[in-house]
């Protein structure tokens, strides 16, 4: 089976194309780009089961899974699977692309006004529990522990909680309830983090890609994820080549859309004073994943 390129810089942040079941086919992906799954969207609350919905295994460069705990709990207020189904489903999926990585079934964090919030410490609480439980019944499957709070108050009491459990990341970890939250936030939280676990590589659920400026942020980001490429579709105050076009089919437009992102939003942020060598000046039109 032959692959194509990877849409990735060995030495920069990846980004993952947050996709949904629909966009999961070859029409509508870029060949070579990381794919992030969320499990909420392959649920069949009909018939209590996850569809499978794989990504074409010679097209994509590699994929991930995130449980979706933010969209569980706003449509059915708590996880309507269990370990095992969830367990279950990564294997499936896993089956023709290994996983990146699977984030743990997290609890997103409620607006607490700057002040510690018992919902979120519970939250926080069952979020380390189920980390726990899906290591020992699937210690195969890299798990993604996600850090979680709505303050650094709440941050803080999450790492202390792990730490008495021996339950800090080392190398790798999501940073959860990031969205909506602002370029500044998104900044402070992620260089609170490096501050507090030196060493470790972050995941960025969707985080603003302005958030990558910042010298701390950009160092210590291993990967992030967002729907922002797709969110034009339907909009109407946009210019010209974002639009669909007259006779454009679904998936023919999606793949137009992520090729825009890619080379006018991504890109441009992972090259941004980036320190060439010499071998890389005269090969630039050879090895740019950009080109």
């Amino acid at each position: 089976m032959t692959q194509p390129i990877a849409l990735d810089f060995e030495d920069r942040p990846r980004f993952y194309f947050t996709t949904h079941p629909r966009d999961a086919v070859r029409k509508s992906l870029l060949p070579g780009a990381y794919v992030l799954l969320v499990a909420s969207a392959h649920w069949d609350a009909k018939n209590n089961r996850f569809k499978i919905t794989r990504p074409p295994a010679d097209h994509i460069a590699g994929f991930c899974i995130d449980s979706g705990g933010f969209t569980a709990a706003r449509k059915w207020g708590k996880y309507p699977w269990t370990y095992r189904q969830y367990m279950d489903f990564i294997r499936e999926m896993n089956r023709d692309v290994p996983v990146q990585f699977a984030a743990v079934m997290d609890y997103a964090c409620i607006p607490s006004n700057g002040k510690k919030s018992e919902i979120n410490i519970d939250r926080i609480k069952a979020t380390i529990q189920n980390e726990i439980a899906l290591r020992q019944i699937a210690p195969d499957i890299p798990w993604l522990p996600i850090l979680q709070g709505d303050n650094f108050e709440e941050r803080s009491e999450d790492l202390k909680l792990r730490r008495a459990l021996n339950l800090l990341p080392t190398e790798y970890a999501g940073i959860g309830s990031l969205v909506g939250r602002g370029i500044q936030a998104t900044i402070d939280t992620v260089q609170f983090y490096a501050n507090e676990l030196p060493g470790v590589k972050f995941h960025g659920f969707g985080i603003p890609i302005k958030a990558l400026d910042d010298p701390v942020v950009f160092a210590t980001t291993k990967s992030w994820d967002t729907y922002s490429w797709s969110w034009r579709r339907g909009k109407r105050n946009m210019p010209e080549e974002y639009r669909k076009r007259e006779n454009e089919t679904h998936s023919a437009y999606t793949r137009r859309l992520a090729s825009l992102y890619w080379d006018r939003t991504v890109c441009p942020r992972l090259m941004r004073g980036r320190q060439m060598t010499l071998h890389e000046l005269f090969n630039i039109q050879e090895i740019s994943p950009c080109s």
